[in-house]
């Protein structure tokens, strides 16, 4: 079982360039020049600082750490509320993933720009926000290491040679990100760049998002494209008996009943019941993941009021006791542009011509071009799979039966770190 998120960014200003160039496999000695264009030994252009490789000191910093990961979760619940409101339908986002785009161009942002990322990613407070969330992913990859969830996260960035970076902003995104910048052509070759970053985005999410850029989506004025890409494969750690699968009705939010394939078993789950809610946790193979499912007796008033400290109060009751659940399969895709969501947010000047990235160049003239994002998941007895995209360029008495037969949310969550990896609902199971 899969599930995959990727993430881009893309960064635009009335420049171009002259060197094609497919993302880079290996990274050659440091050019005389720090900053300068290099070739490594698959004859991919490079643009790199002082730094070869990213920082592996998985023990930075933890206060850095701690406030990064009390920073994703709040901005999860934002992002969630806000394209869930324009959405309707099933949702499904993945906060991690854009977190990690954003924050590569928020490590170029200064003045207002600035300011206004700190605020939406809830970065403030954070001494070294990039150290912080470096340091947390690479622990992930640590916890999850040869462990039946397989879990891998990539950051990847594609510049015009036209483009002048400083060598602080290049130093960042390879030590923290561990990406050093392929040299793209988007001015006479746009549609050519575009295809050679889709096809590494379908590679990193194996095949299921084959296309995040449409045609035209690049063109001359693209200078950058920041991606992140995240790859979860995660068995159930209980797989559900497919020959106990039968047909159940679900009620919608207008109280009309569809049926749907409903998965049952009886385990001792961590669960939790209060006047407002039923959760259960499903843990993923190995422990390290799981999916938190949350029934709301009220799905509206339960959204409306939805906040990151109320995800900590769910999961923070749930405690372990043996329940008959009954699940339903479901698979939902999204498809949503996050320019207006994340204006609204609080990042306006990043898209306009007062932005301020001078960060990365030491000049203003980059602005954020477009934020776009896309998300596939599928849930069956065996586990879940899924994809995304953001480019941006869950022989005793078993107790209470919960029953899964309305609209409910759910949370994919690192267990150790509580950090919300994926966030959605499902309006209708039979609504792909």
């Amino acid at each position: 079982m899969a599930i995959m998120m990727t993430a881009a960014l893309v960064a635009a200003a009335c420049s171009g360039g002259s060197n094609s160039a497919s993302p880079p496999t290996s990274v050659p000695a440091i050019p005389d020049e720090p900053g300068g264009v290099v070739v490594n030994d698959k004859g991919v252009s490079l643009r790199v600082g002082t730094l070869l490789e990213r920082s592996i000191d998985i023990n930075a910093d933890g206060t850095n750490t701690t406030a990064a990961i009390a920073g994703m979760n709040e901005f999860s619940v934002d992002l969630y509320r806000a394209v869930s409101a324009k959405e309707s339908g099933n949702v499904l986002i993945s906060p991690y993933s854009v977190t990690f785009a954003l924050s590569m161009i928020y490590a170029g942002a200064e003045g207002q720009t600035k300011d206004e990322m700190t605020a939406v990613l809830h970065a403030d407070g954070v001494a070294d926000w990039h150290e912080g969330i470096n340091a947390y992913d690479l622990s992930l990859d640590a916890r999850t290491a040869g462990s039946p969830t397989e879990w891998n996260s990539a950051n990847k960035v594609w510049t015009t040679p036209g483009l002048d970076l400083t060598v602080e902003y290049l130093d960042v995104l390879t030590g923290d990100y561990g990406s050093p910048l392929a040299v793209a052509d988007f001015g006479a070759n746009a549609d050519g760049e575009r295809r050679i970053i889709n096809e590494w985005i379908s590679q990193e999410t194996n095949e299921l998002i084959p296309e995040l850029f449409s045609a035209g989506s690049l063109g001359p004025a693209t200078a950058m494209v920041l991606v992140n890409a995240i790859a979860l494969d995660a068995p159930w750690e209980f797989p559900f008996d497919p020959n106990r699968t039968s047909m159940g009705p679900f009620t919608r939010q207008d109280g009309s009943s569809v049926d749907v394939d409903m998965m049952h078993y009886d385990e001792f789950l961590p669960t939790a019941f209060s006047g407002s809610y039923q959760a259960v946790e499903l843990p993923y193979g190995g422990g390290a993941l799981s999916m938190v499912v949350i029934v709301p007796n009220d799905f509206d008033d339960f959204e409306s009021t939805l906040t990151a400290d109320v995800v900590d109060e769910v999961v923070e009751s749930i405690s372990d006791g043996g329940i008959h659940l009954s699940m339903p399969k479901w698979s939902a895709r999204t498809k949503v542009t996050l320019n207006e969501v994340l204006t609204e947010l609080g990042m306006p000047s990043a898209f306009g011509g007062g932005a301020d990235f001078s960060g990365m160049t030491g000049s203003p003239g980059l602005f954020l071009d477009r934020v776009e994002h896309e998300a596939f998941i599928e849930v069956d007895e065996a586990g879940t799979r899924a994809a995304a995209a953001t480019g941006a360029s869950m022989a005793m008495s078993h107790g209470p039966t919960i029953i899964v037969d309305r609209p409910f949310l759910y949370v994919i969550r690192d267990k150790n770190a509580g950090t919300t990896l994926f966030i959605g609902r499902v309006l209708d199971p039979t609504a792909g």
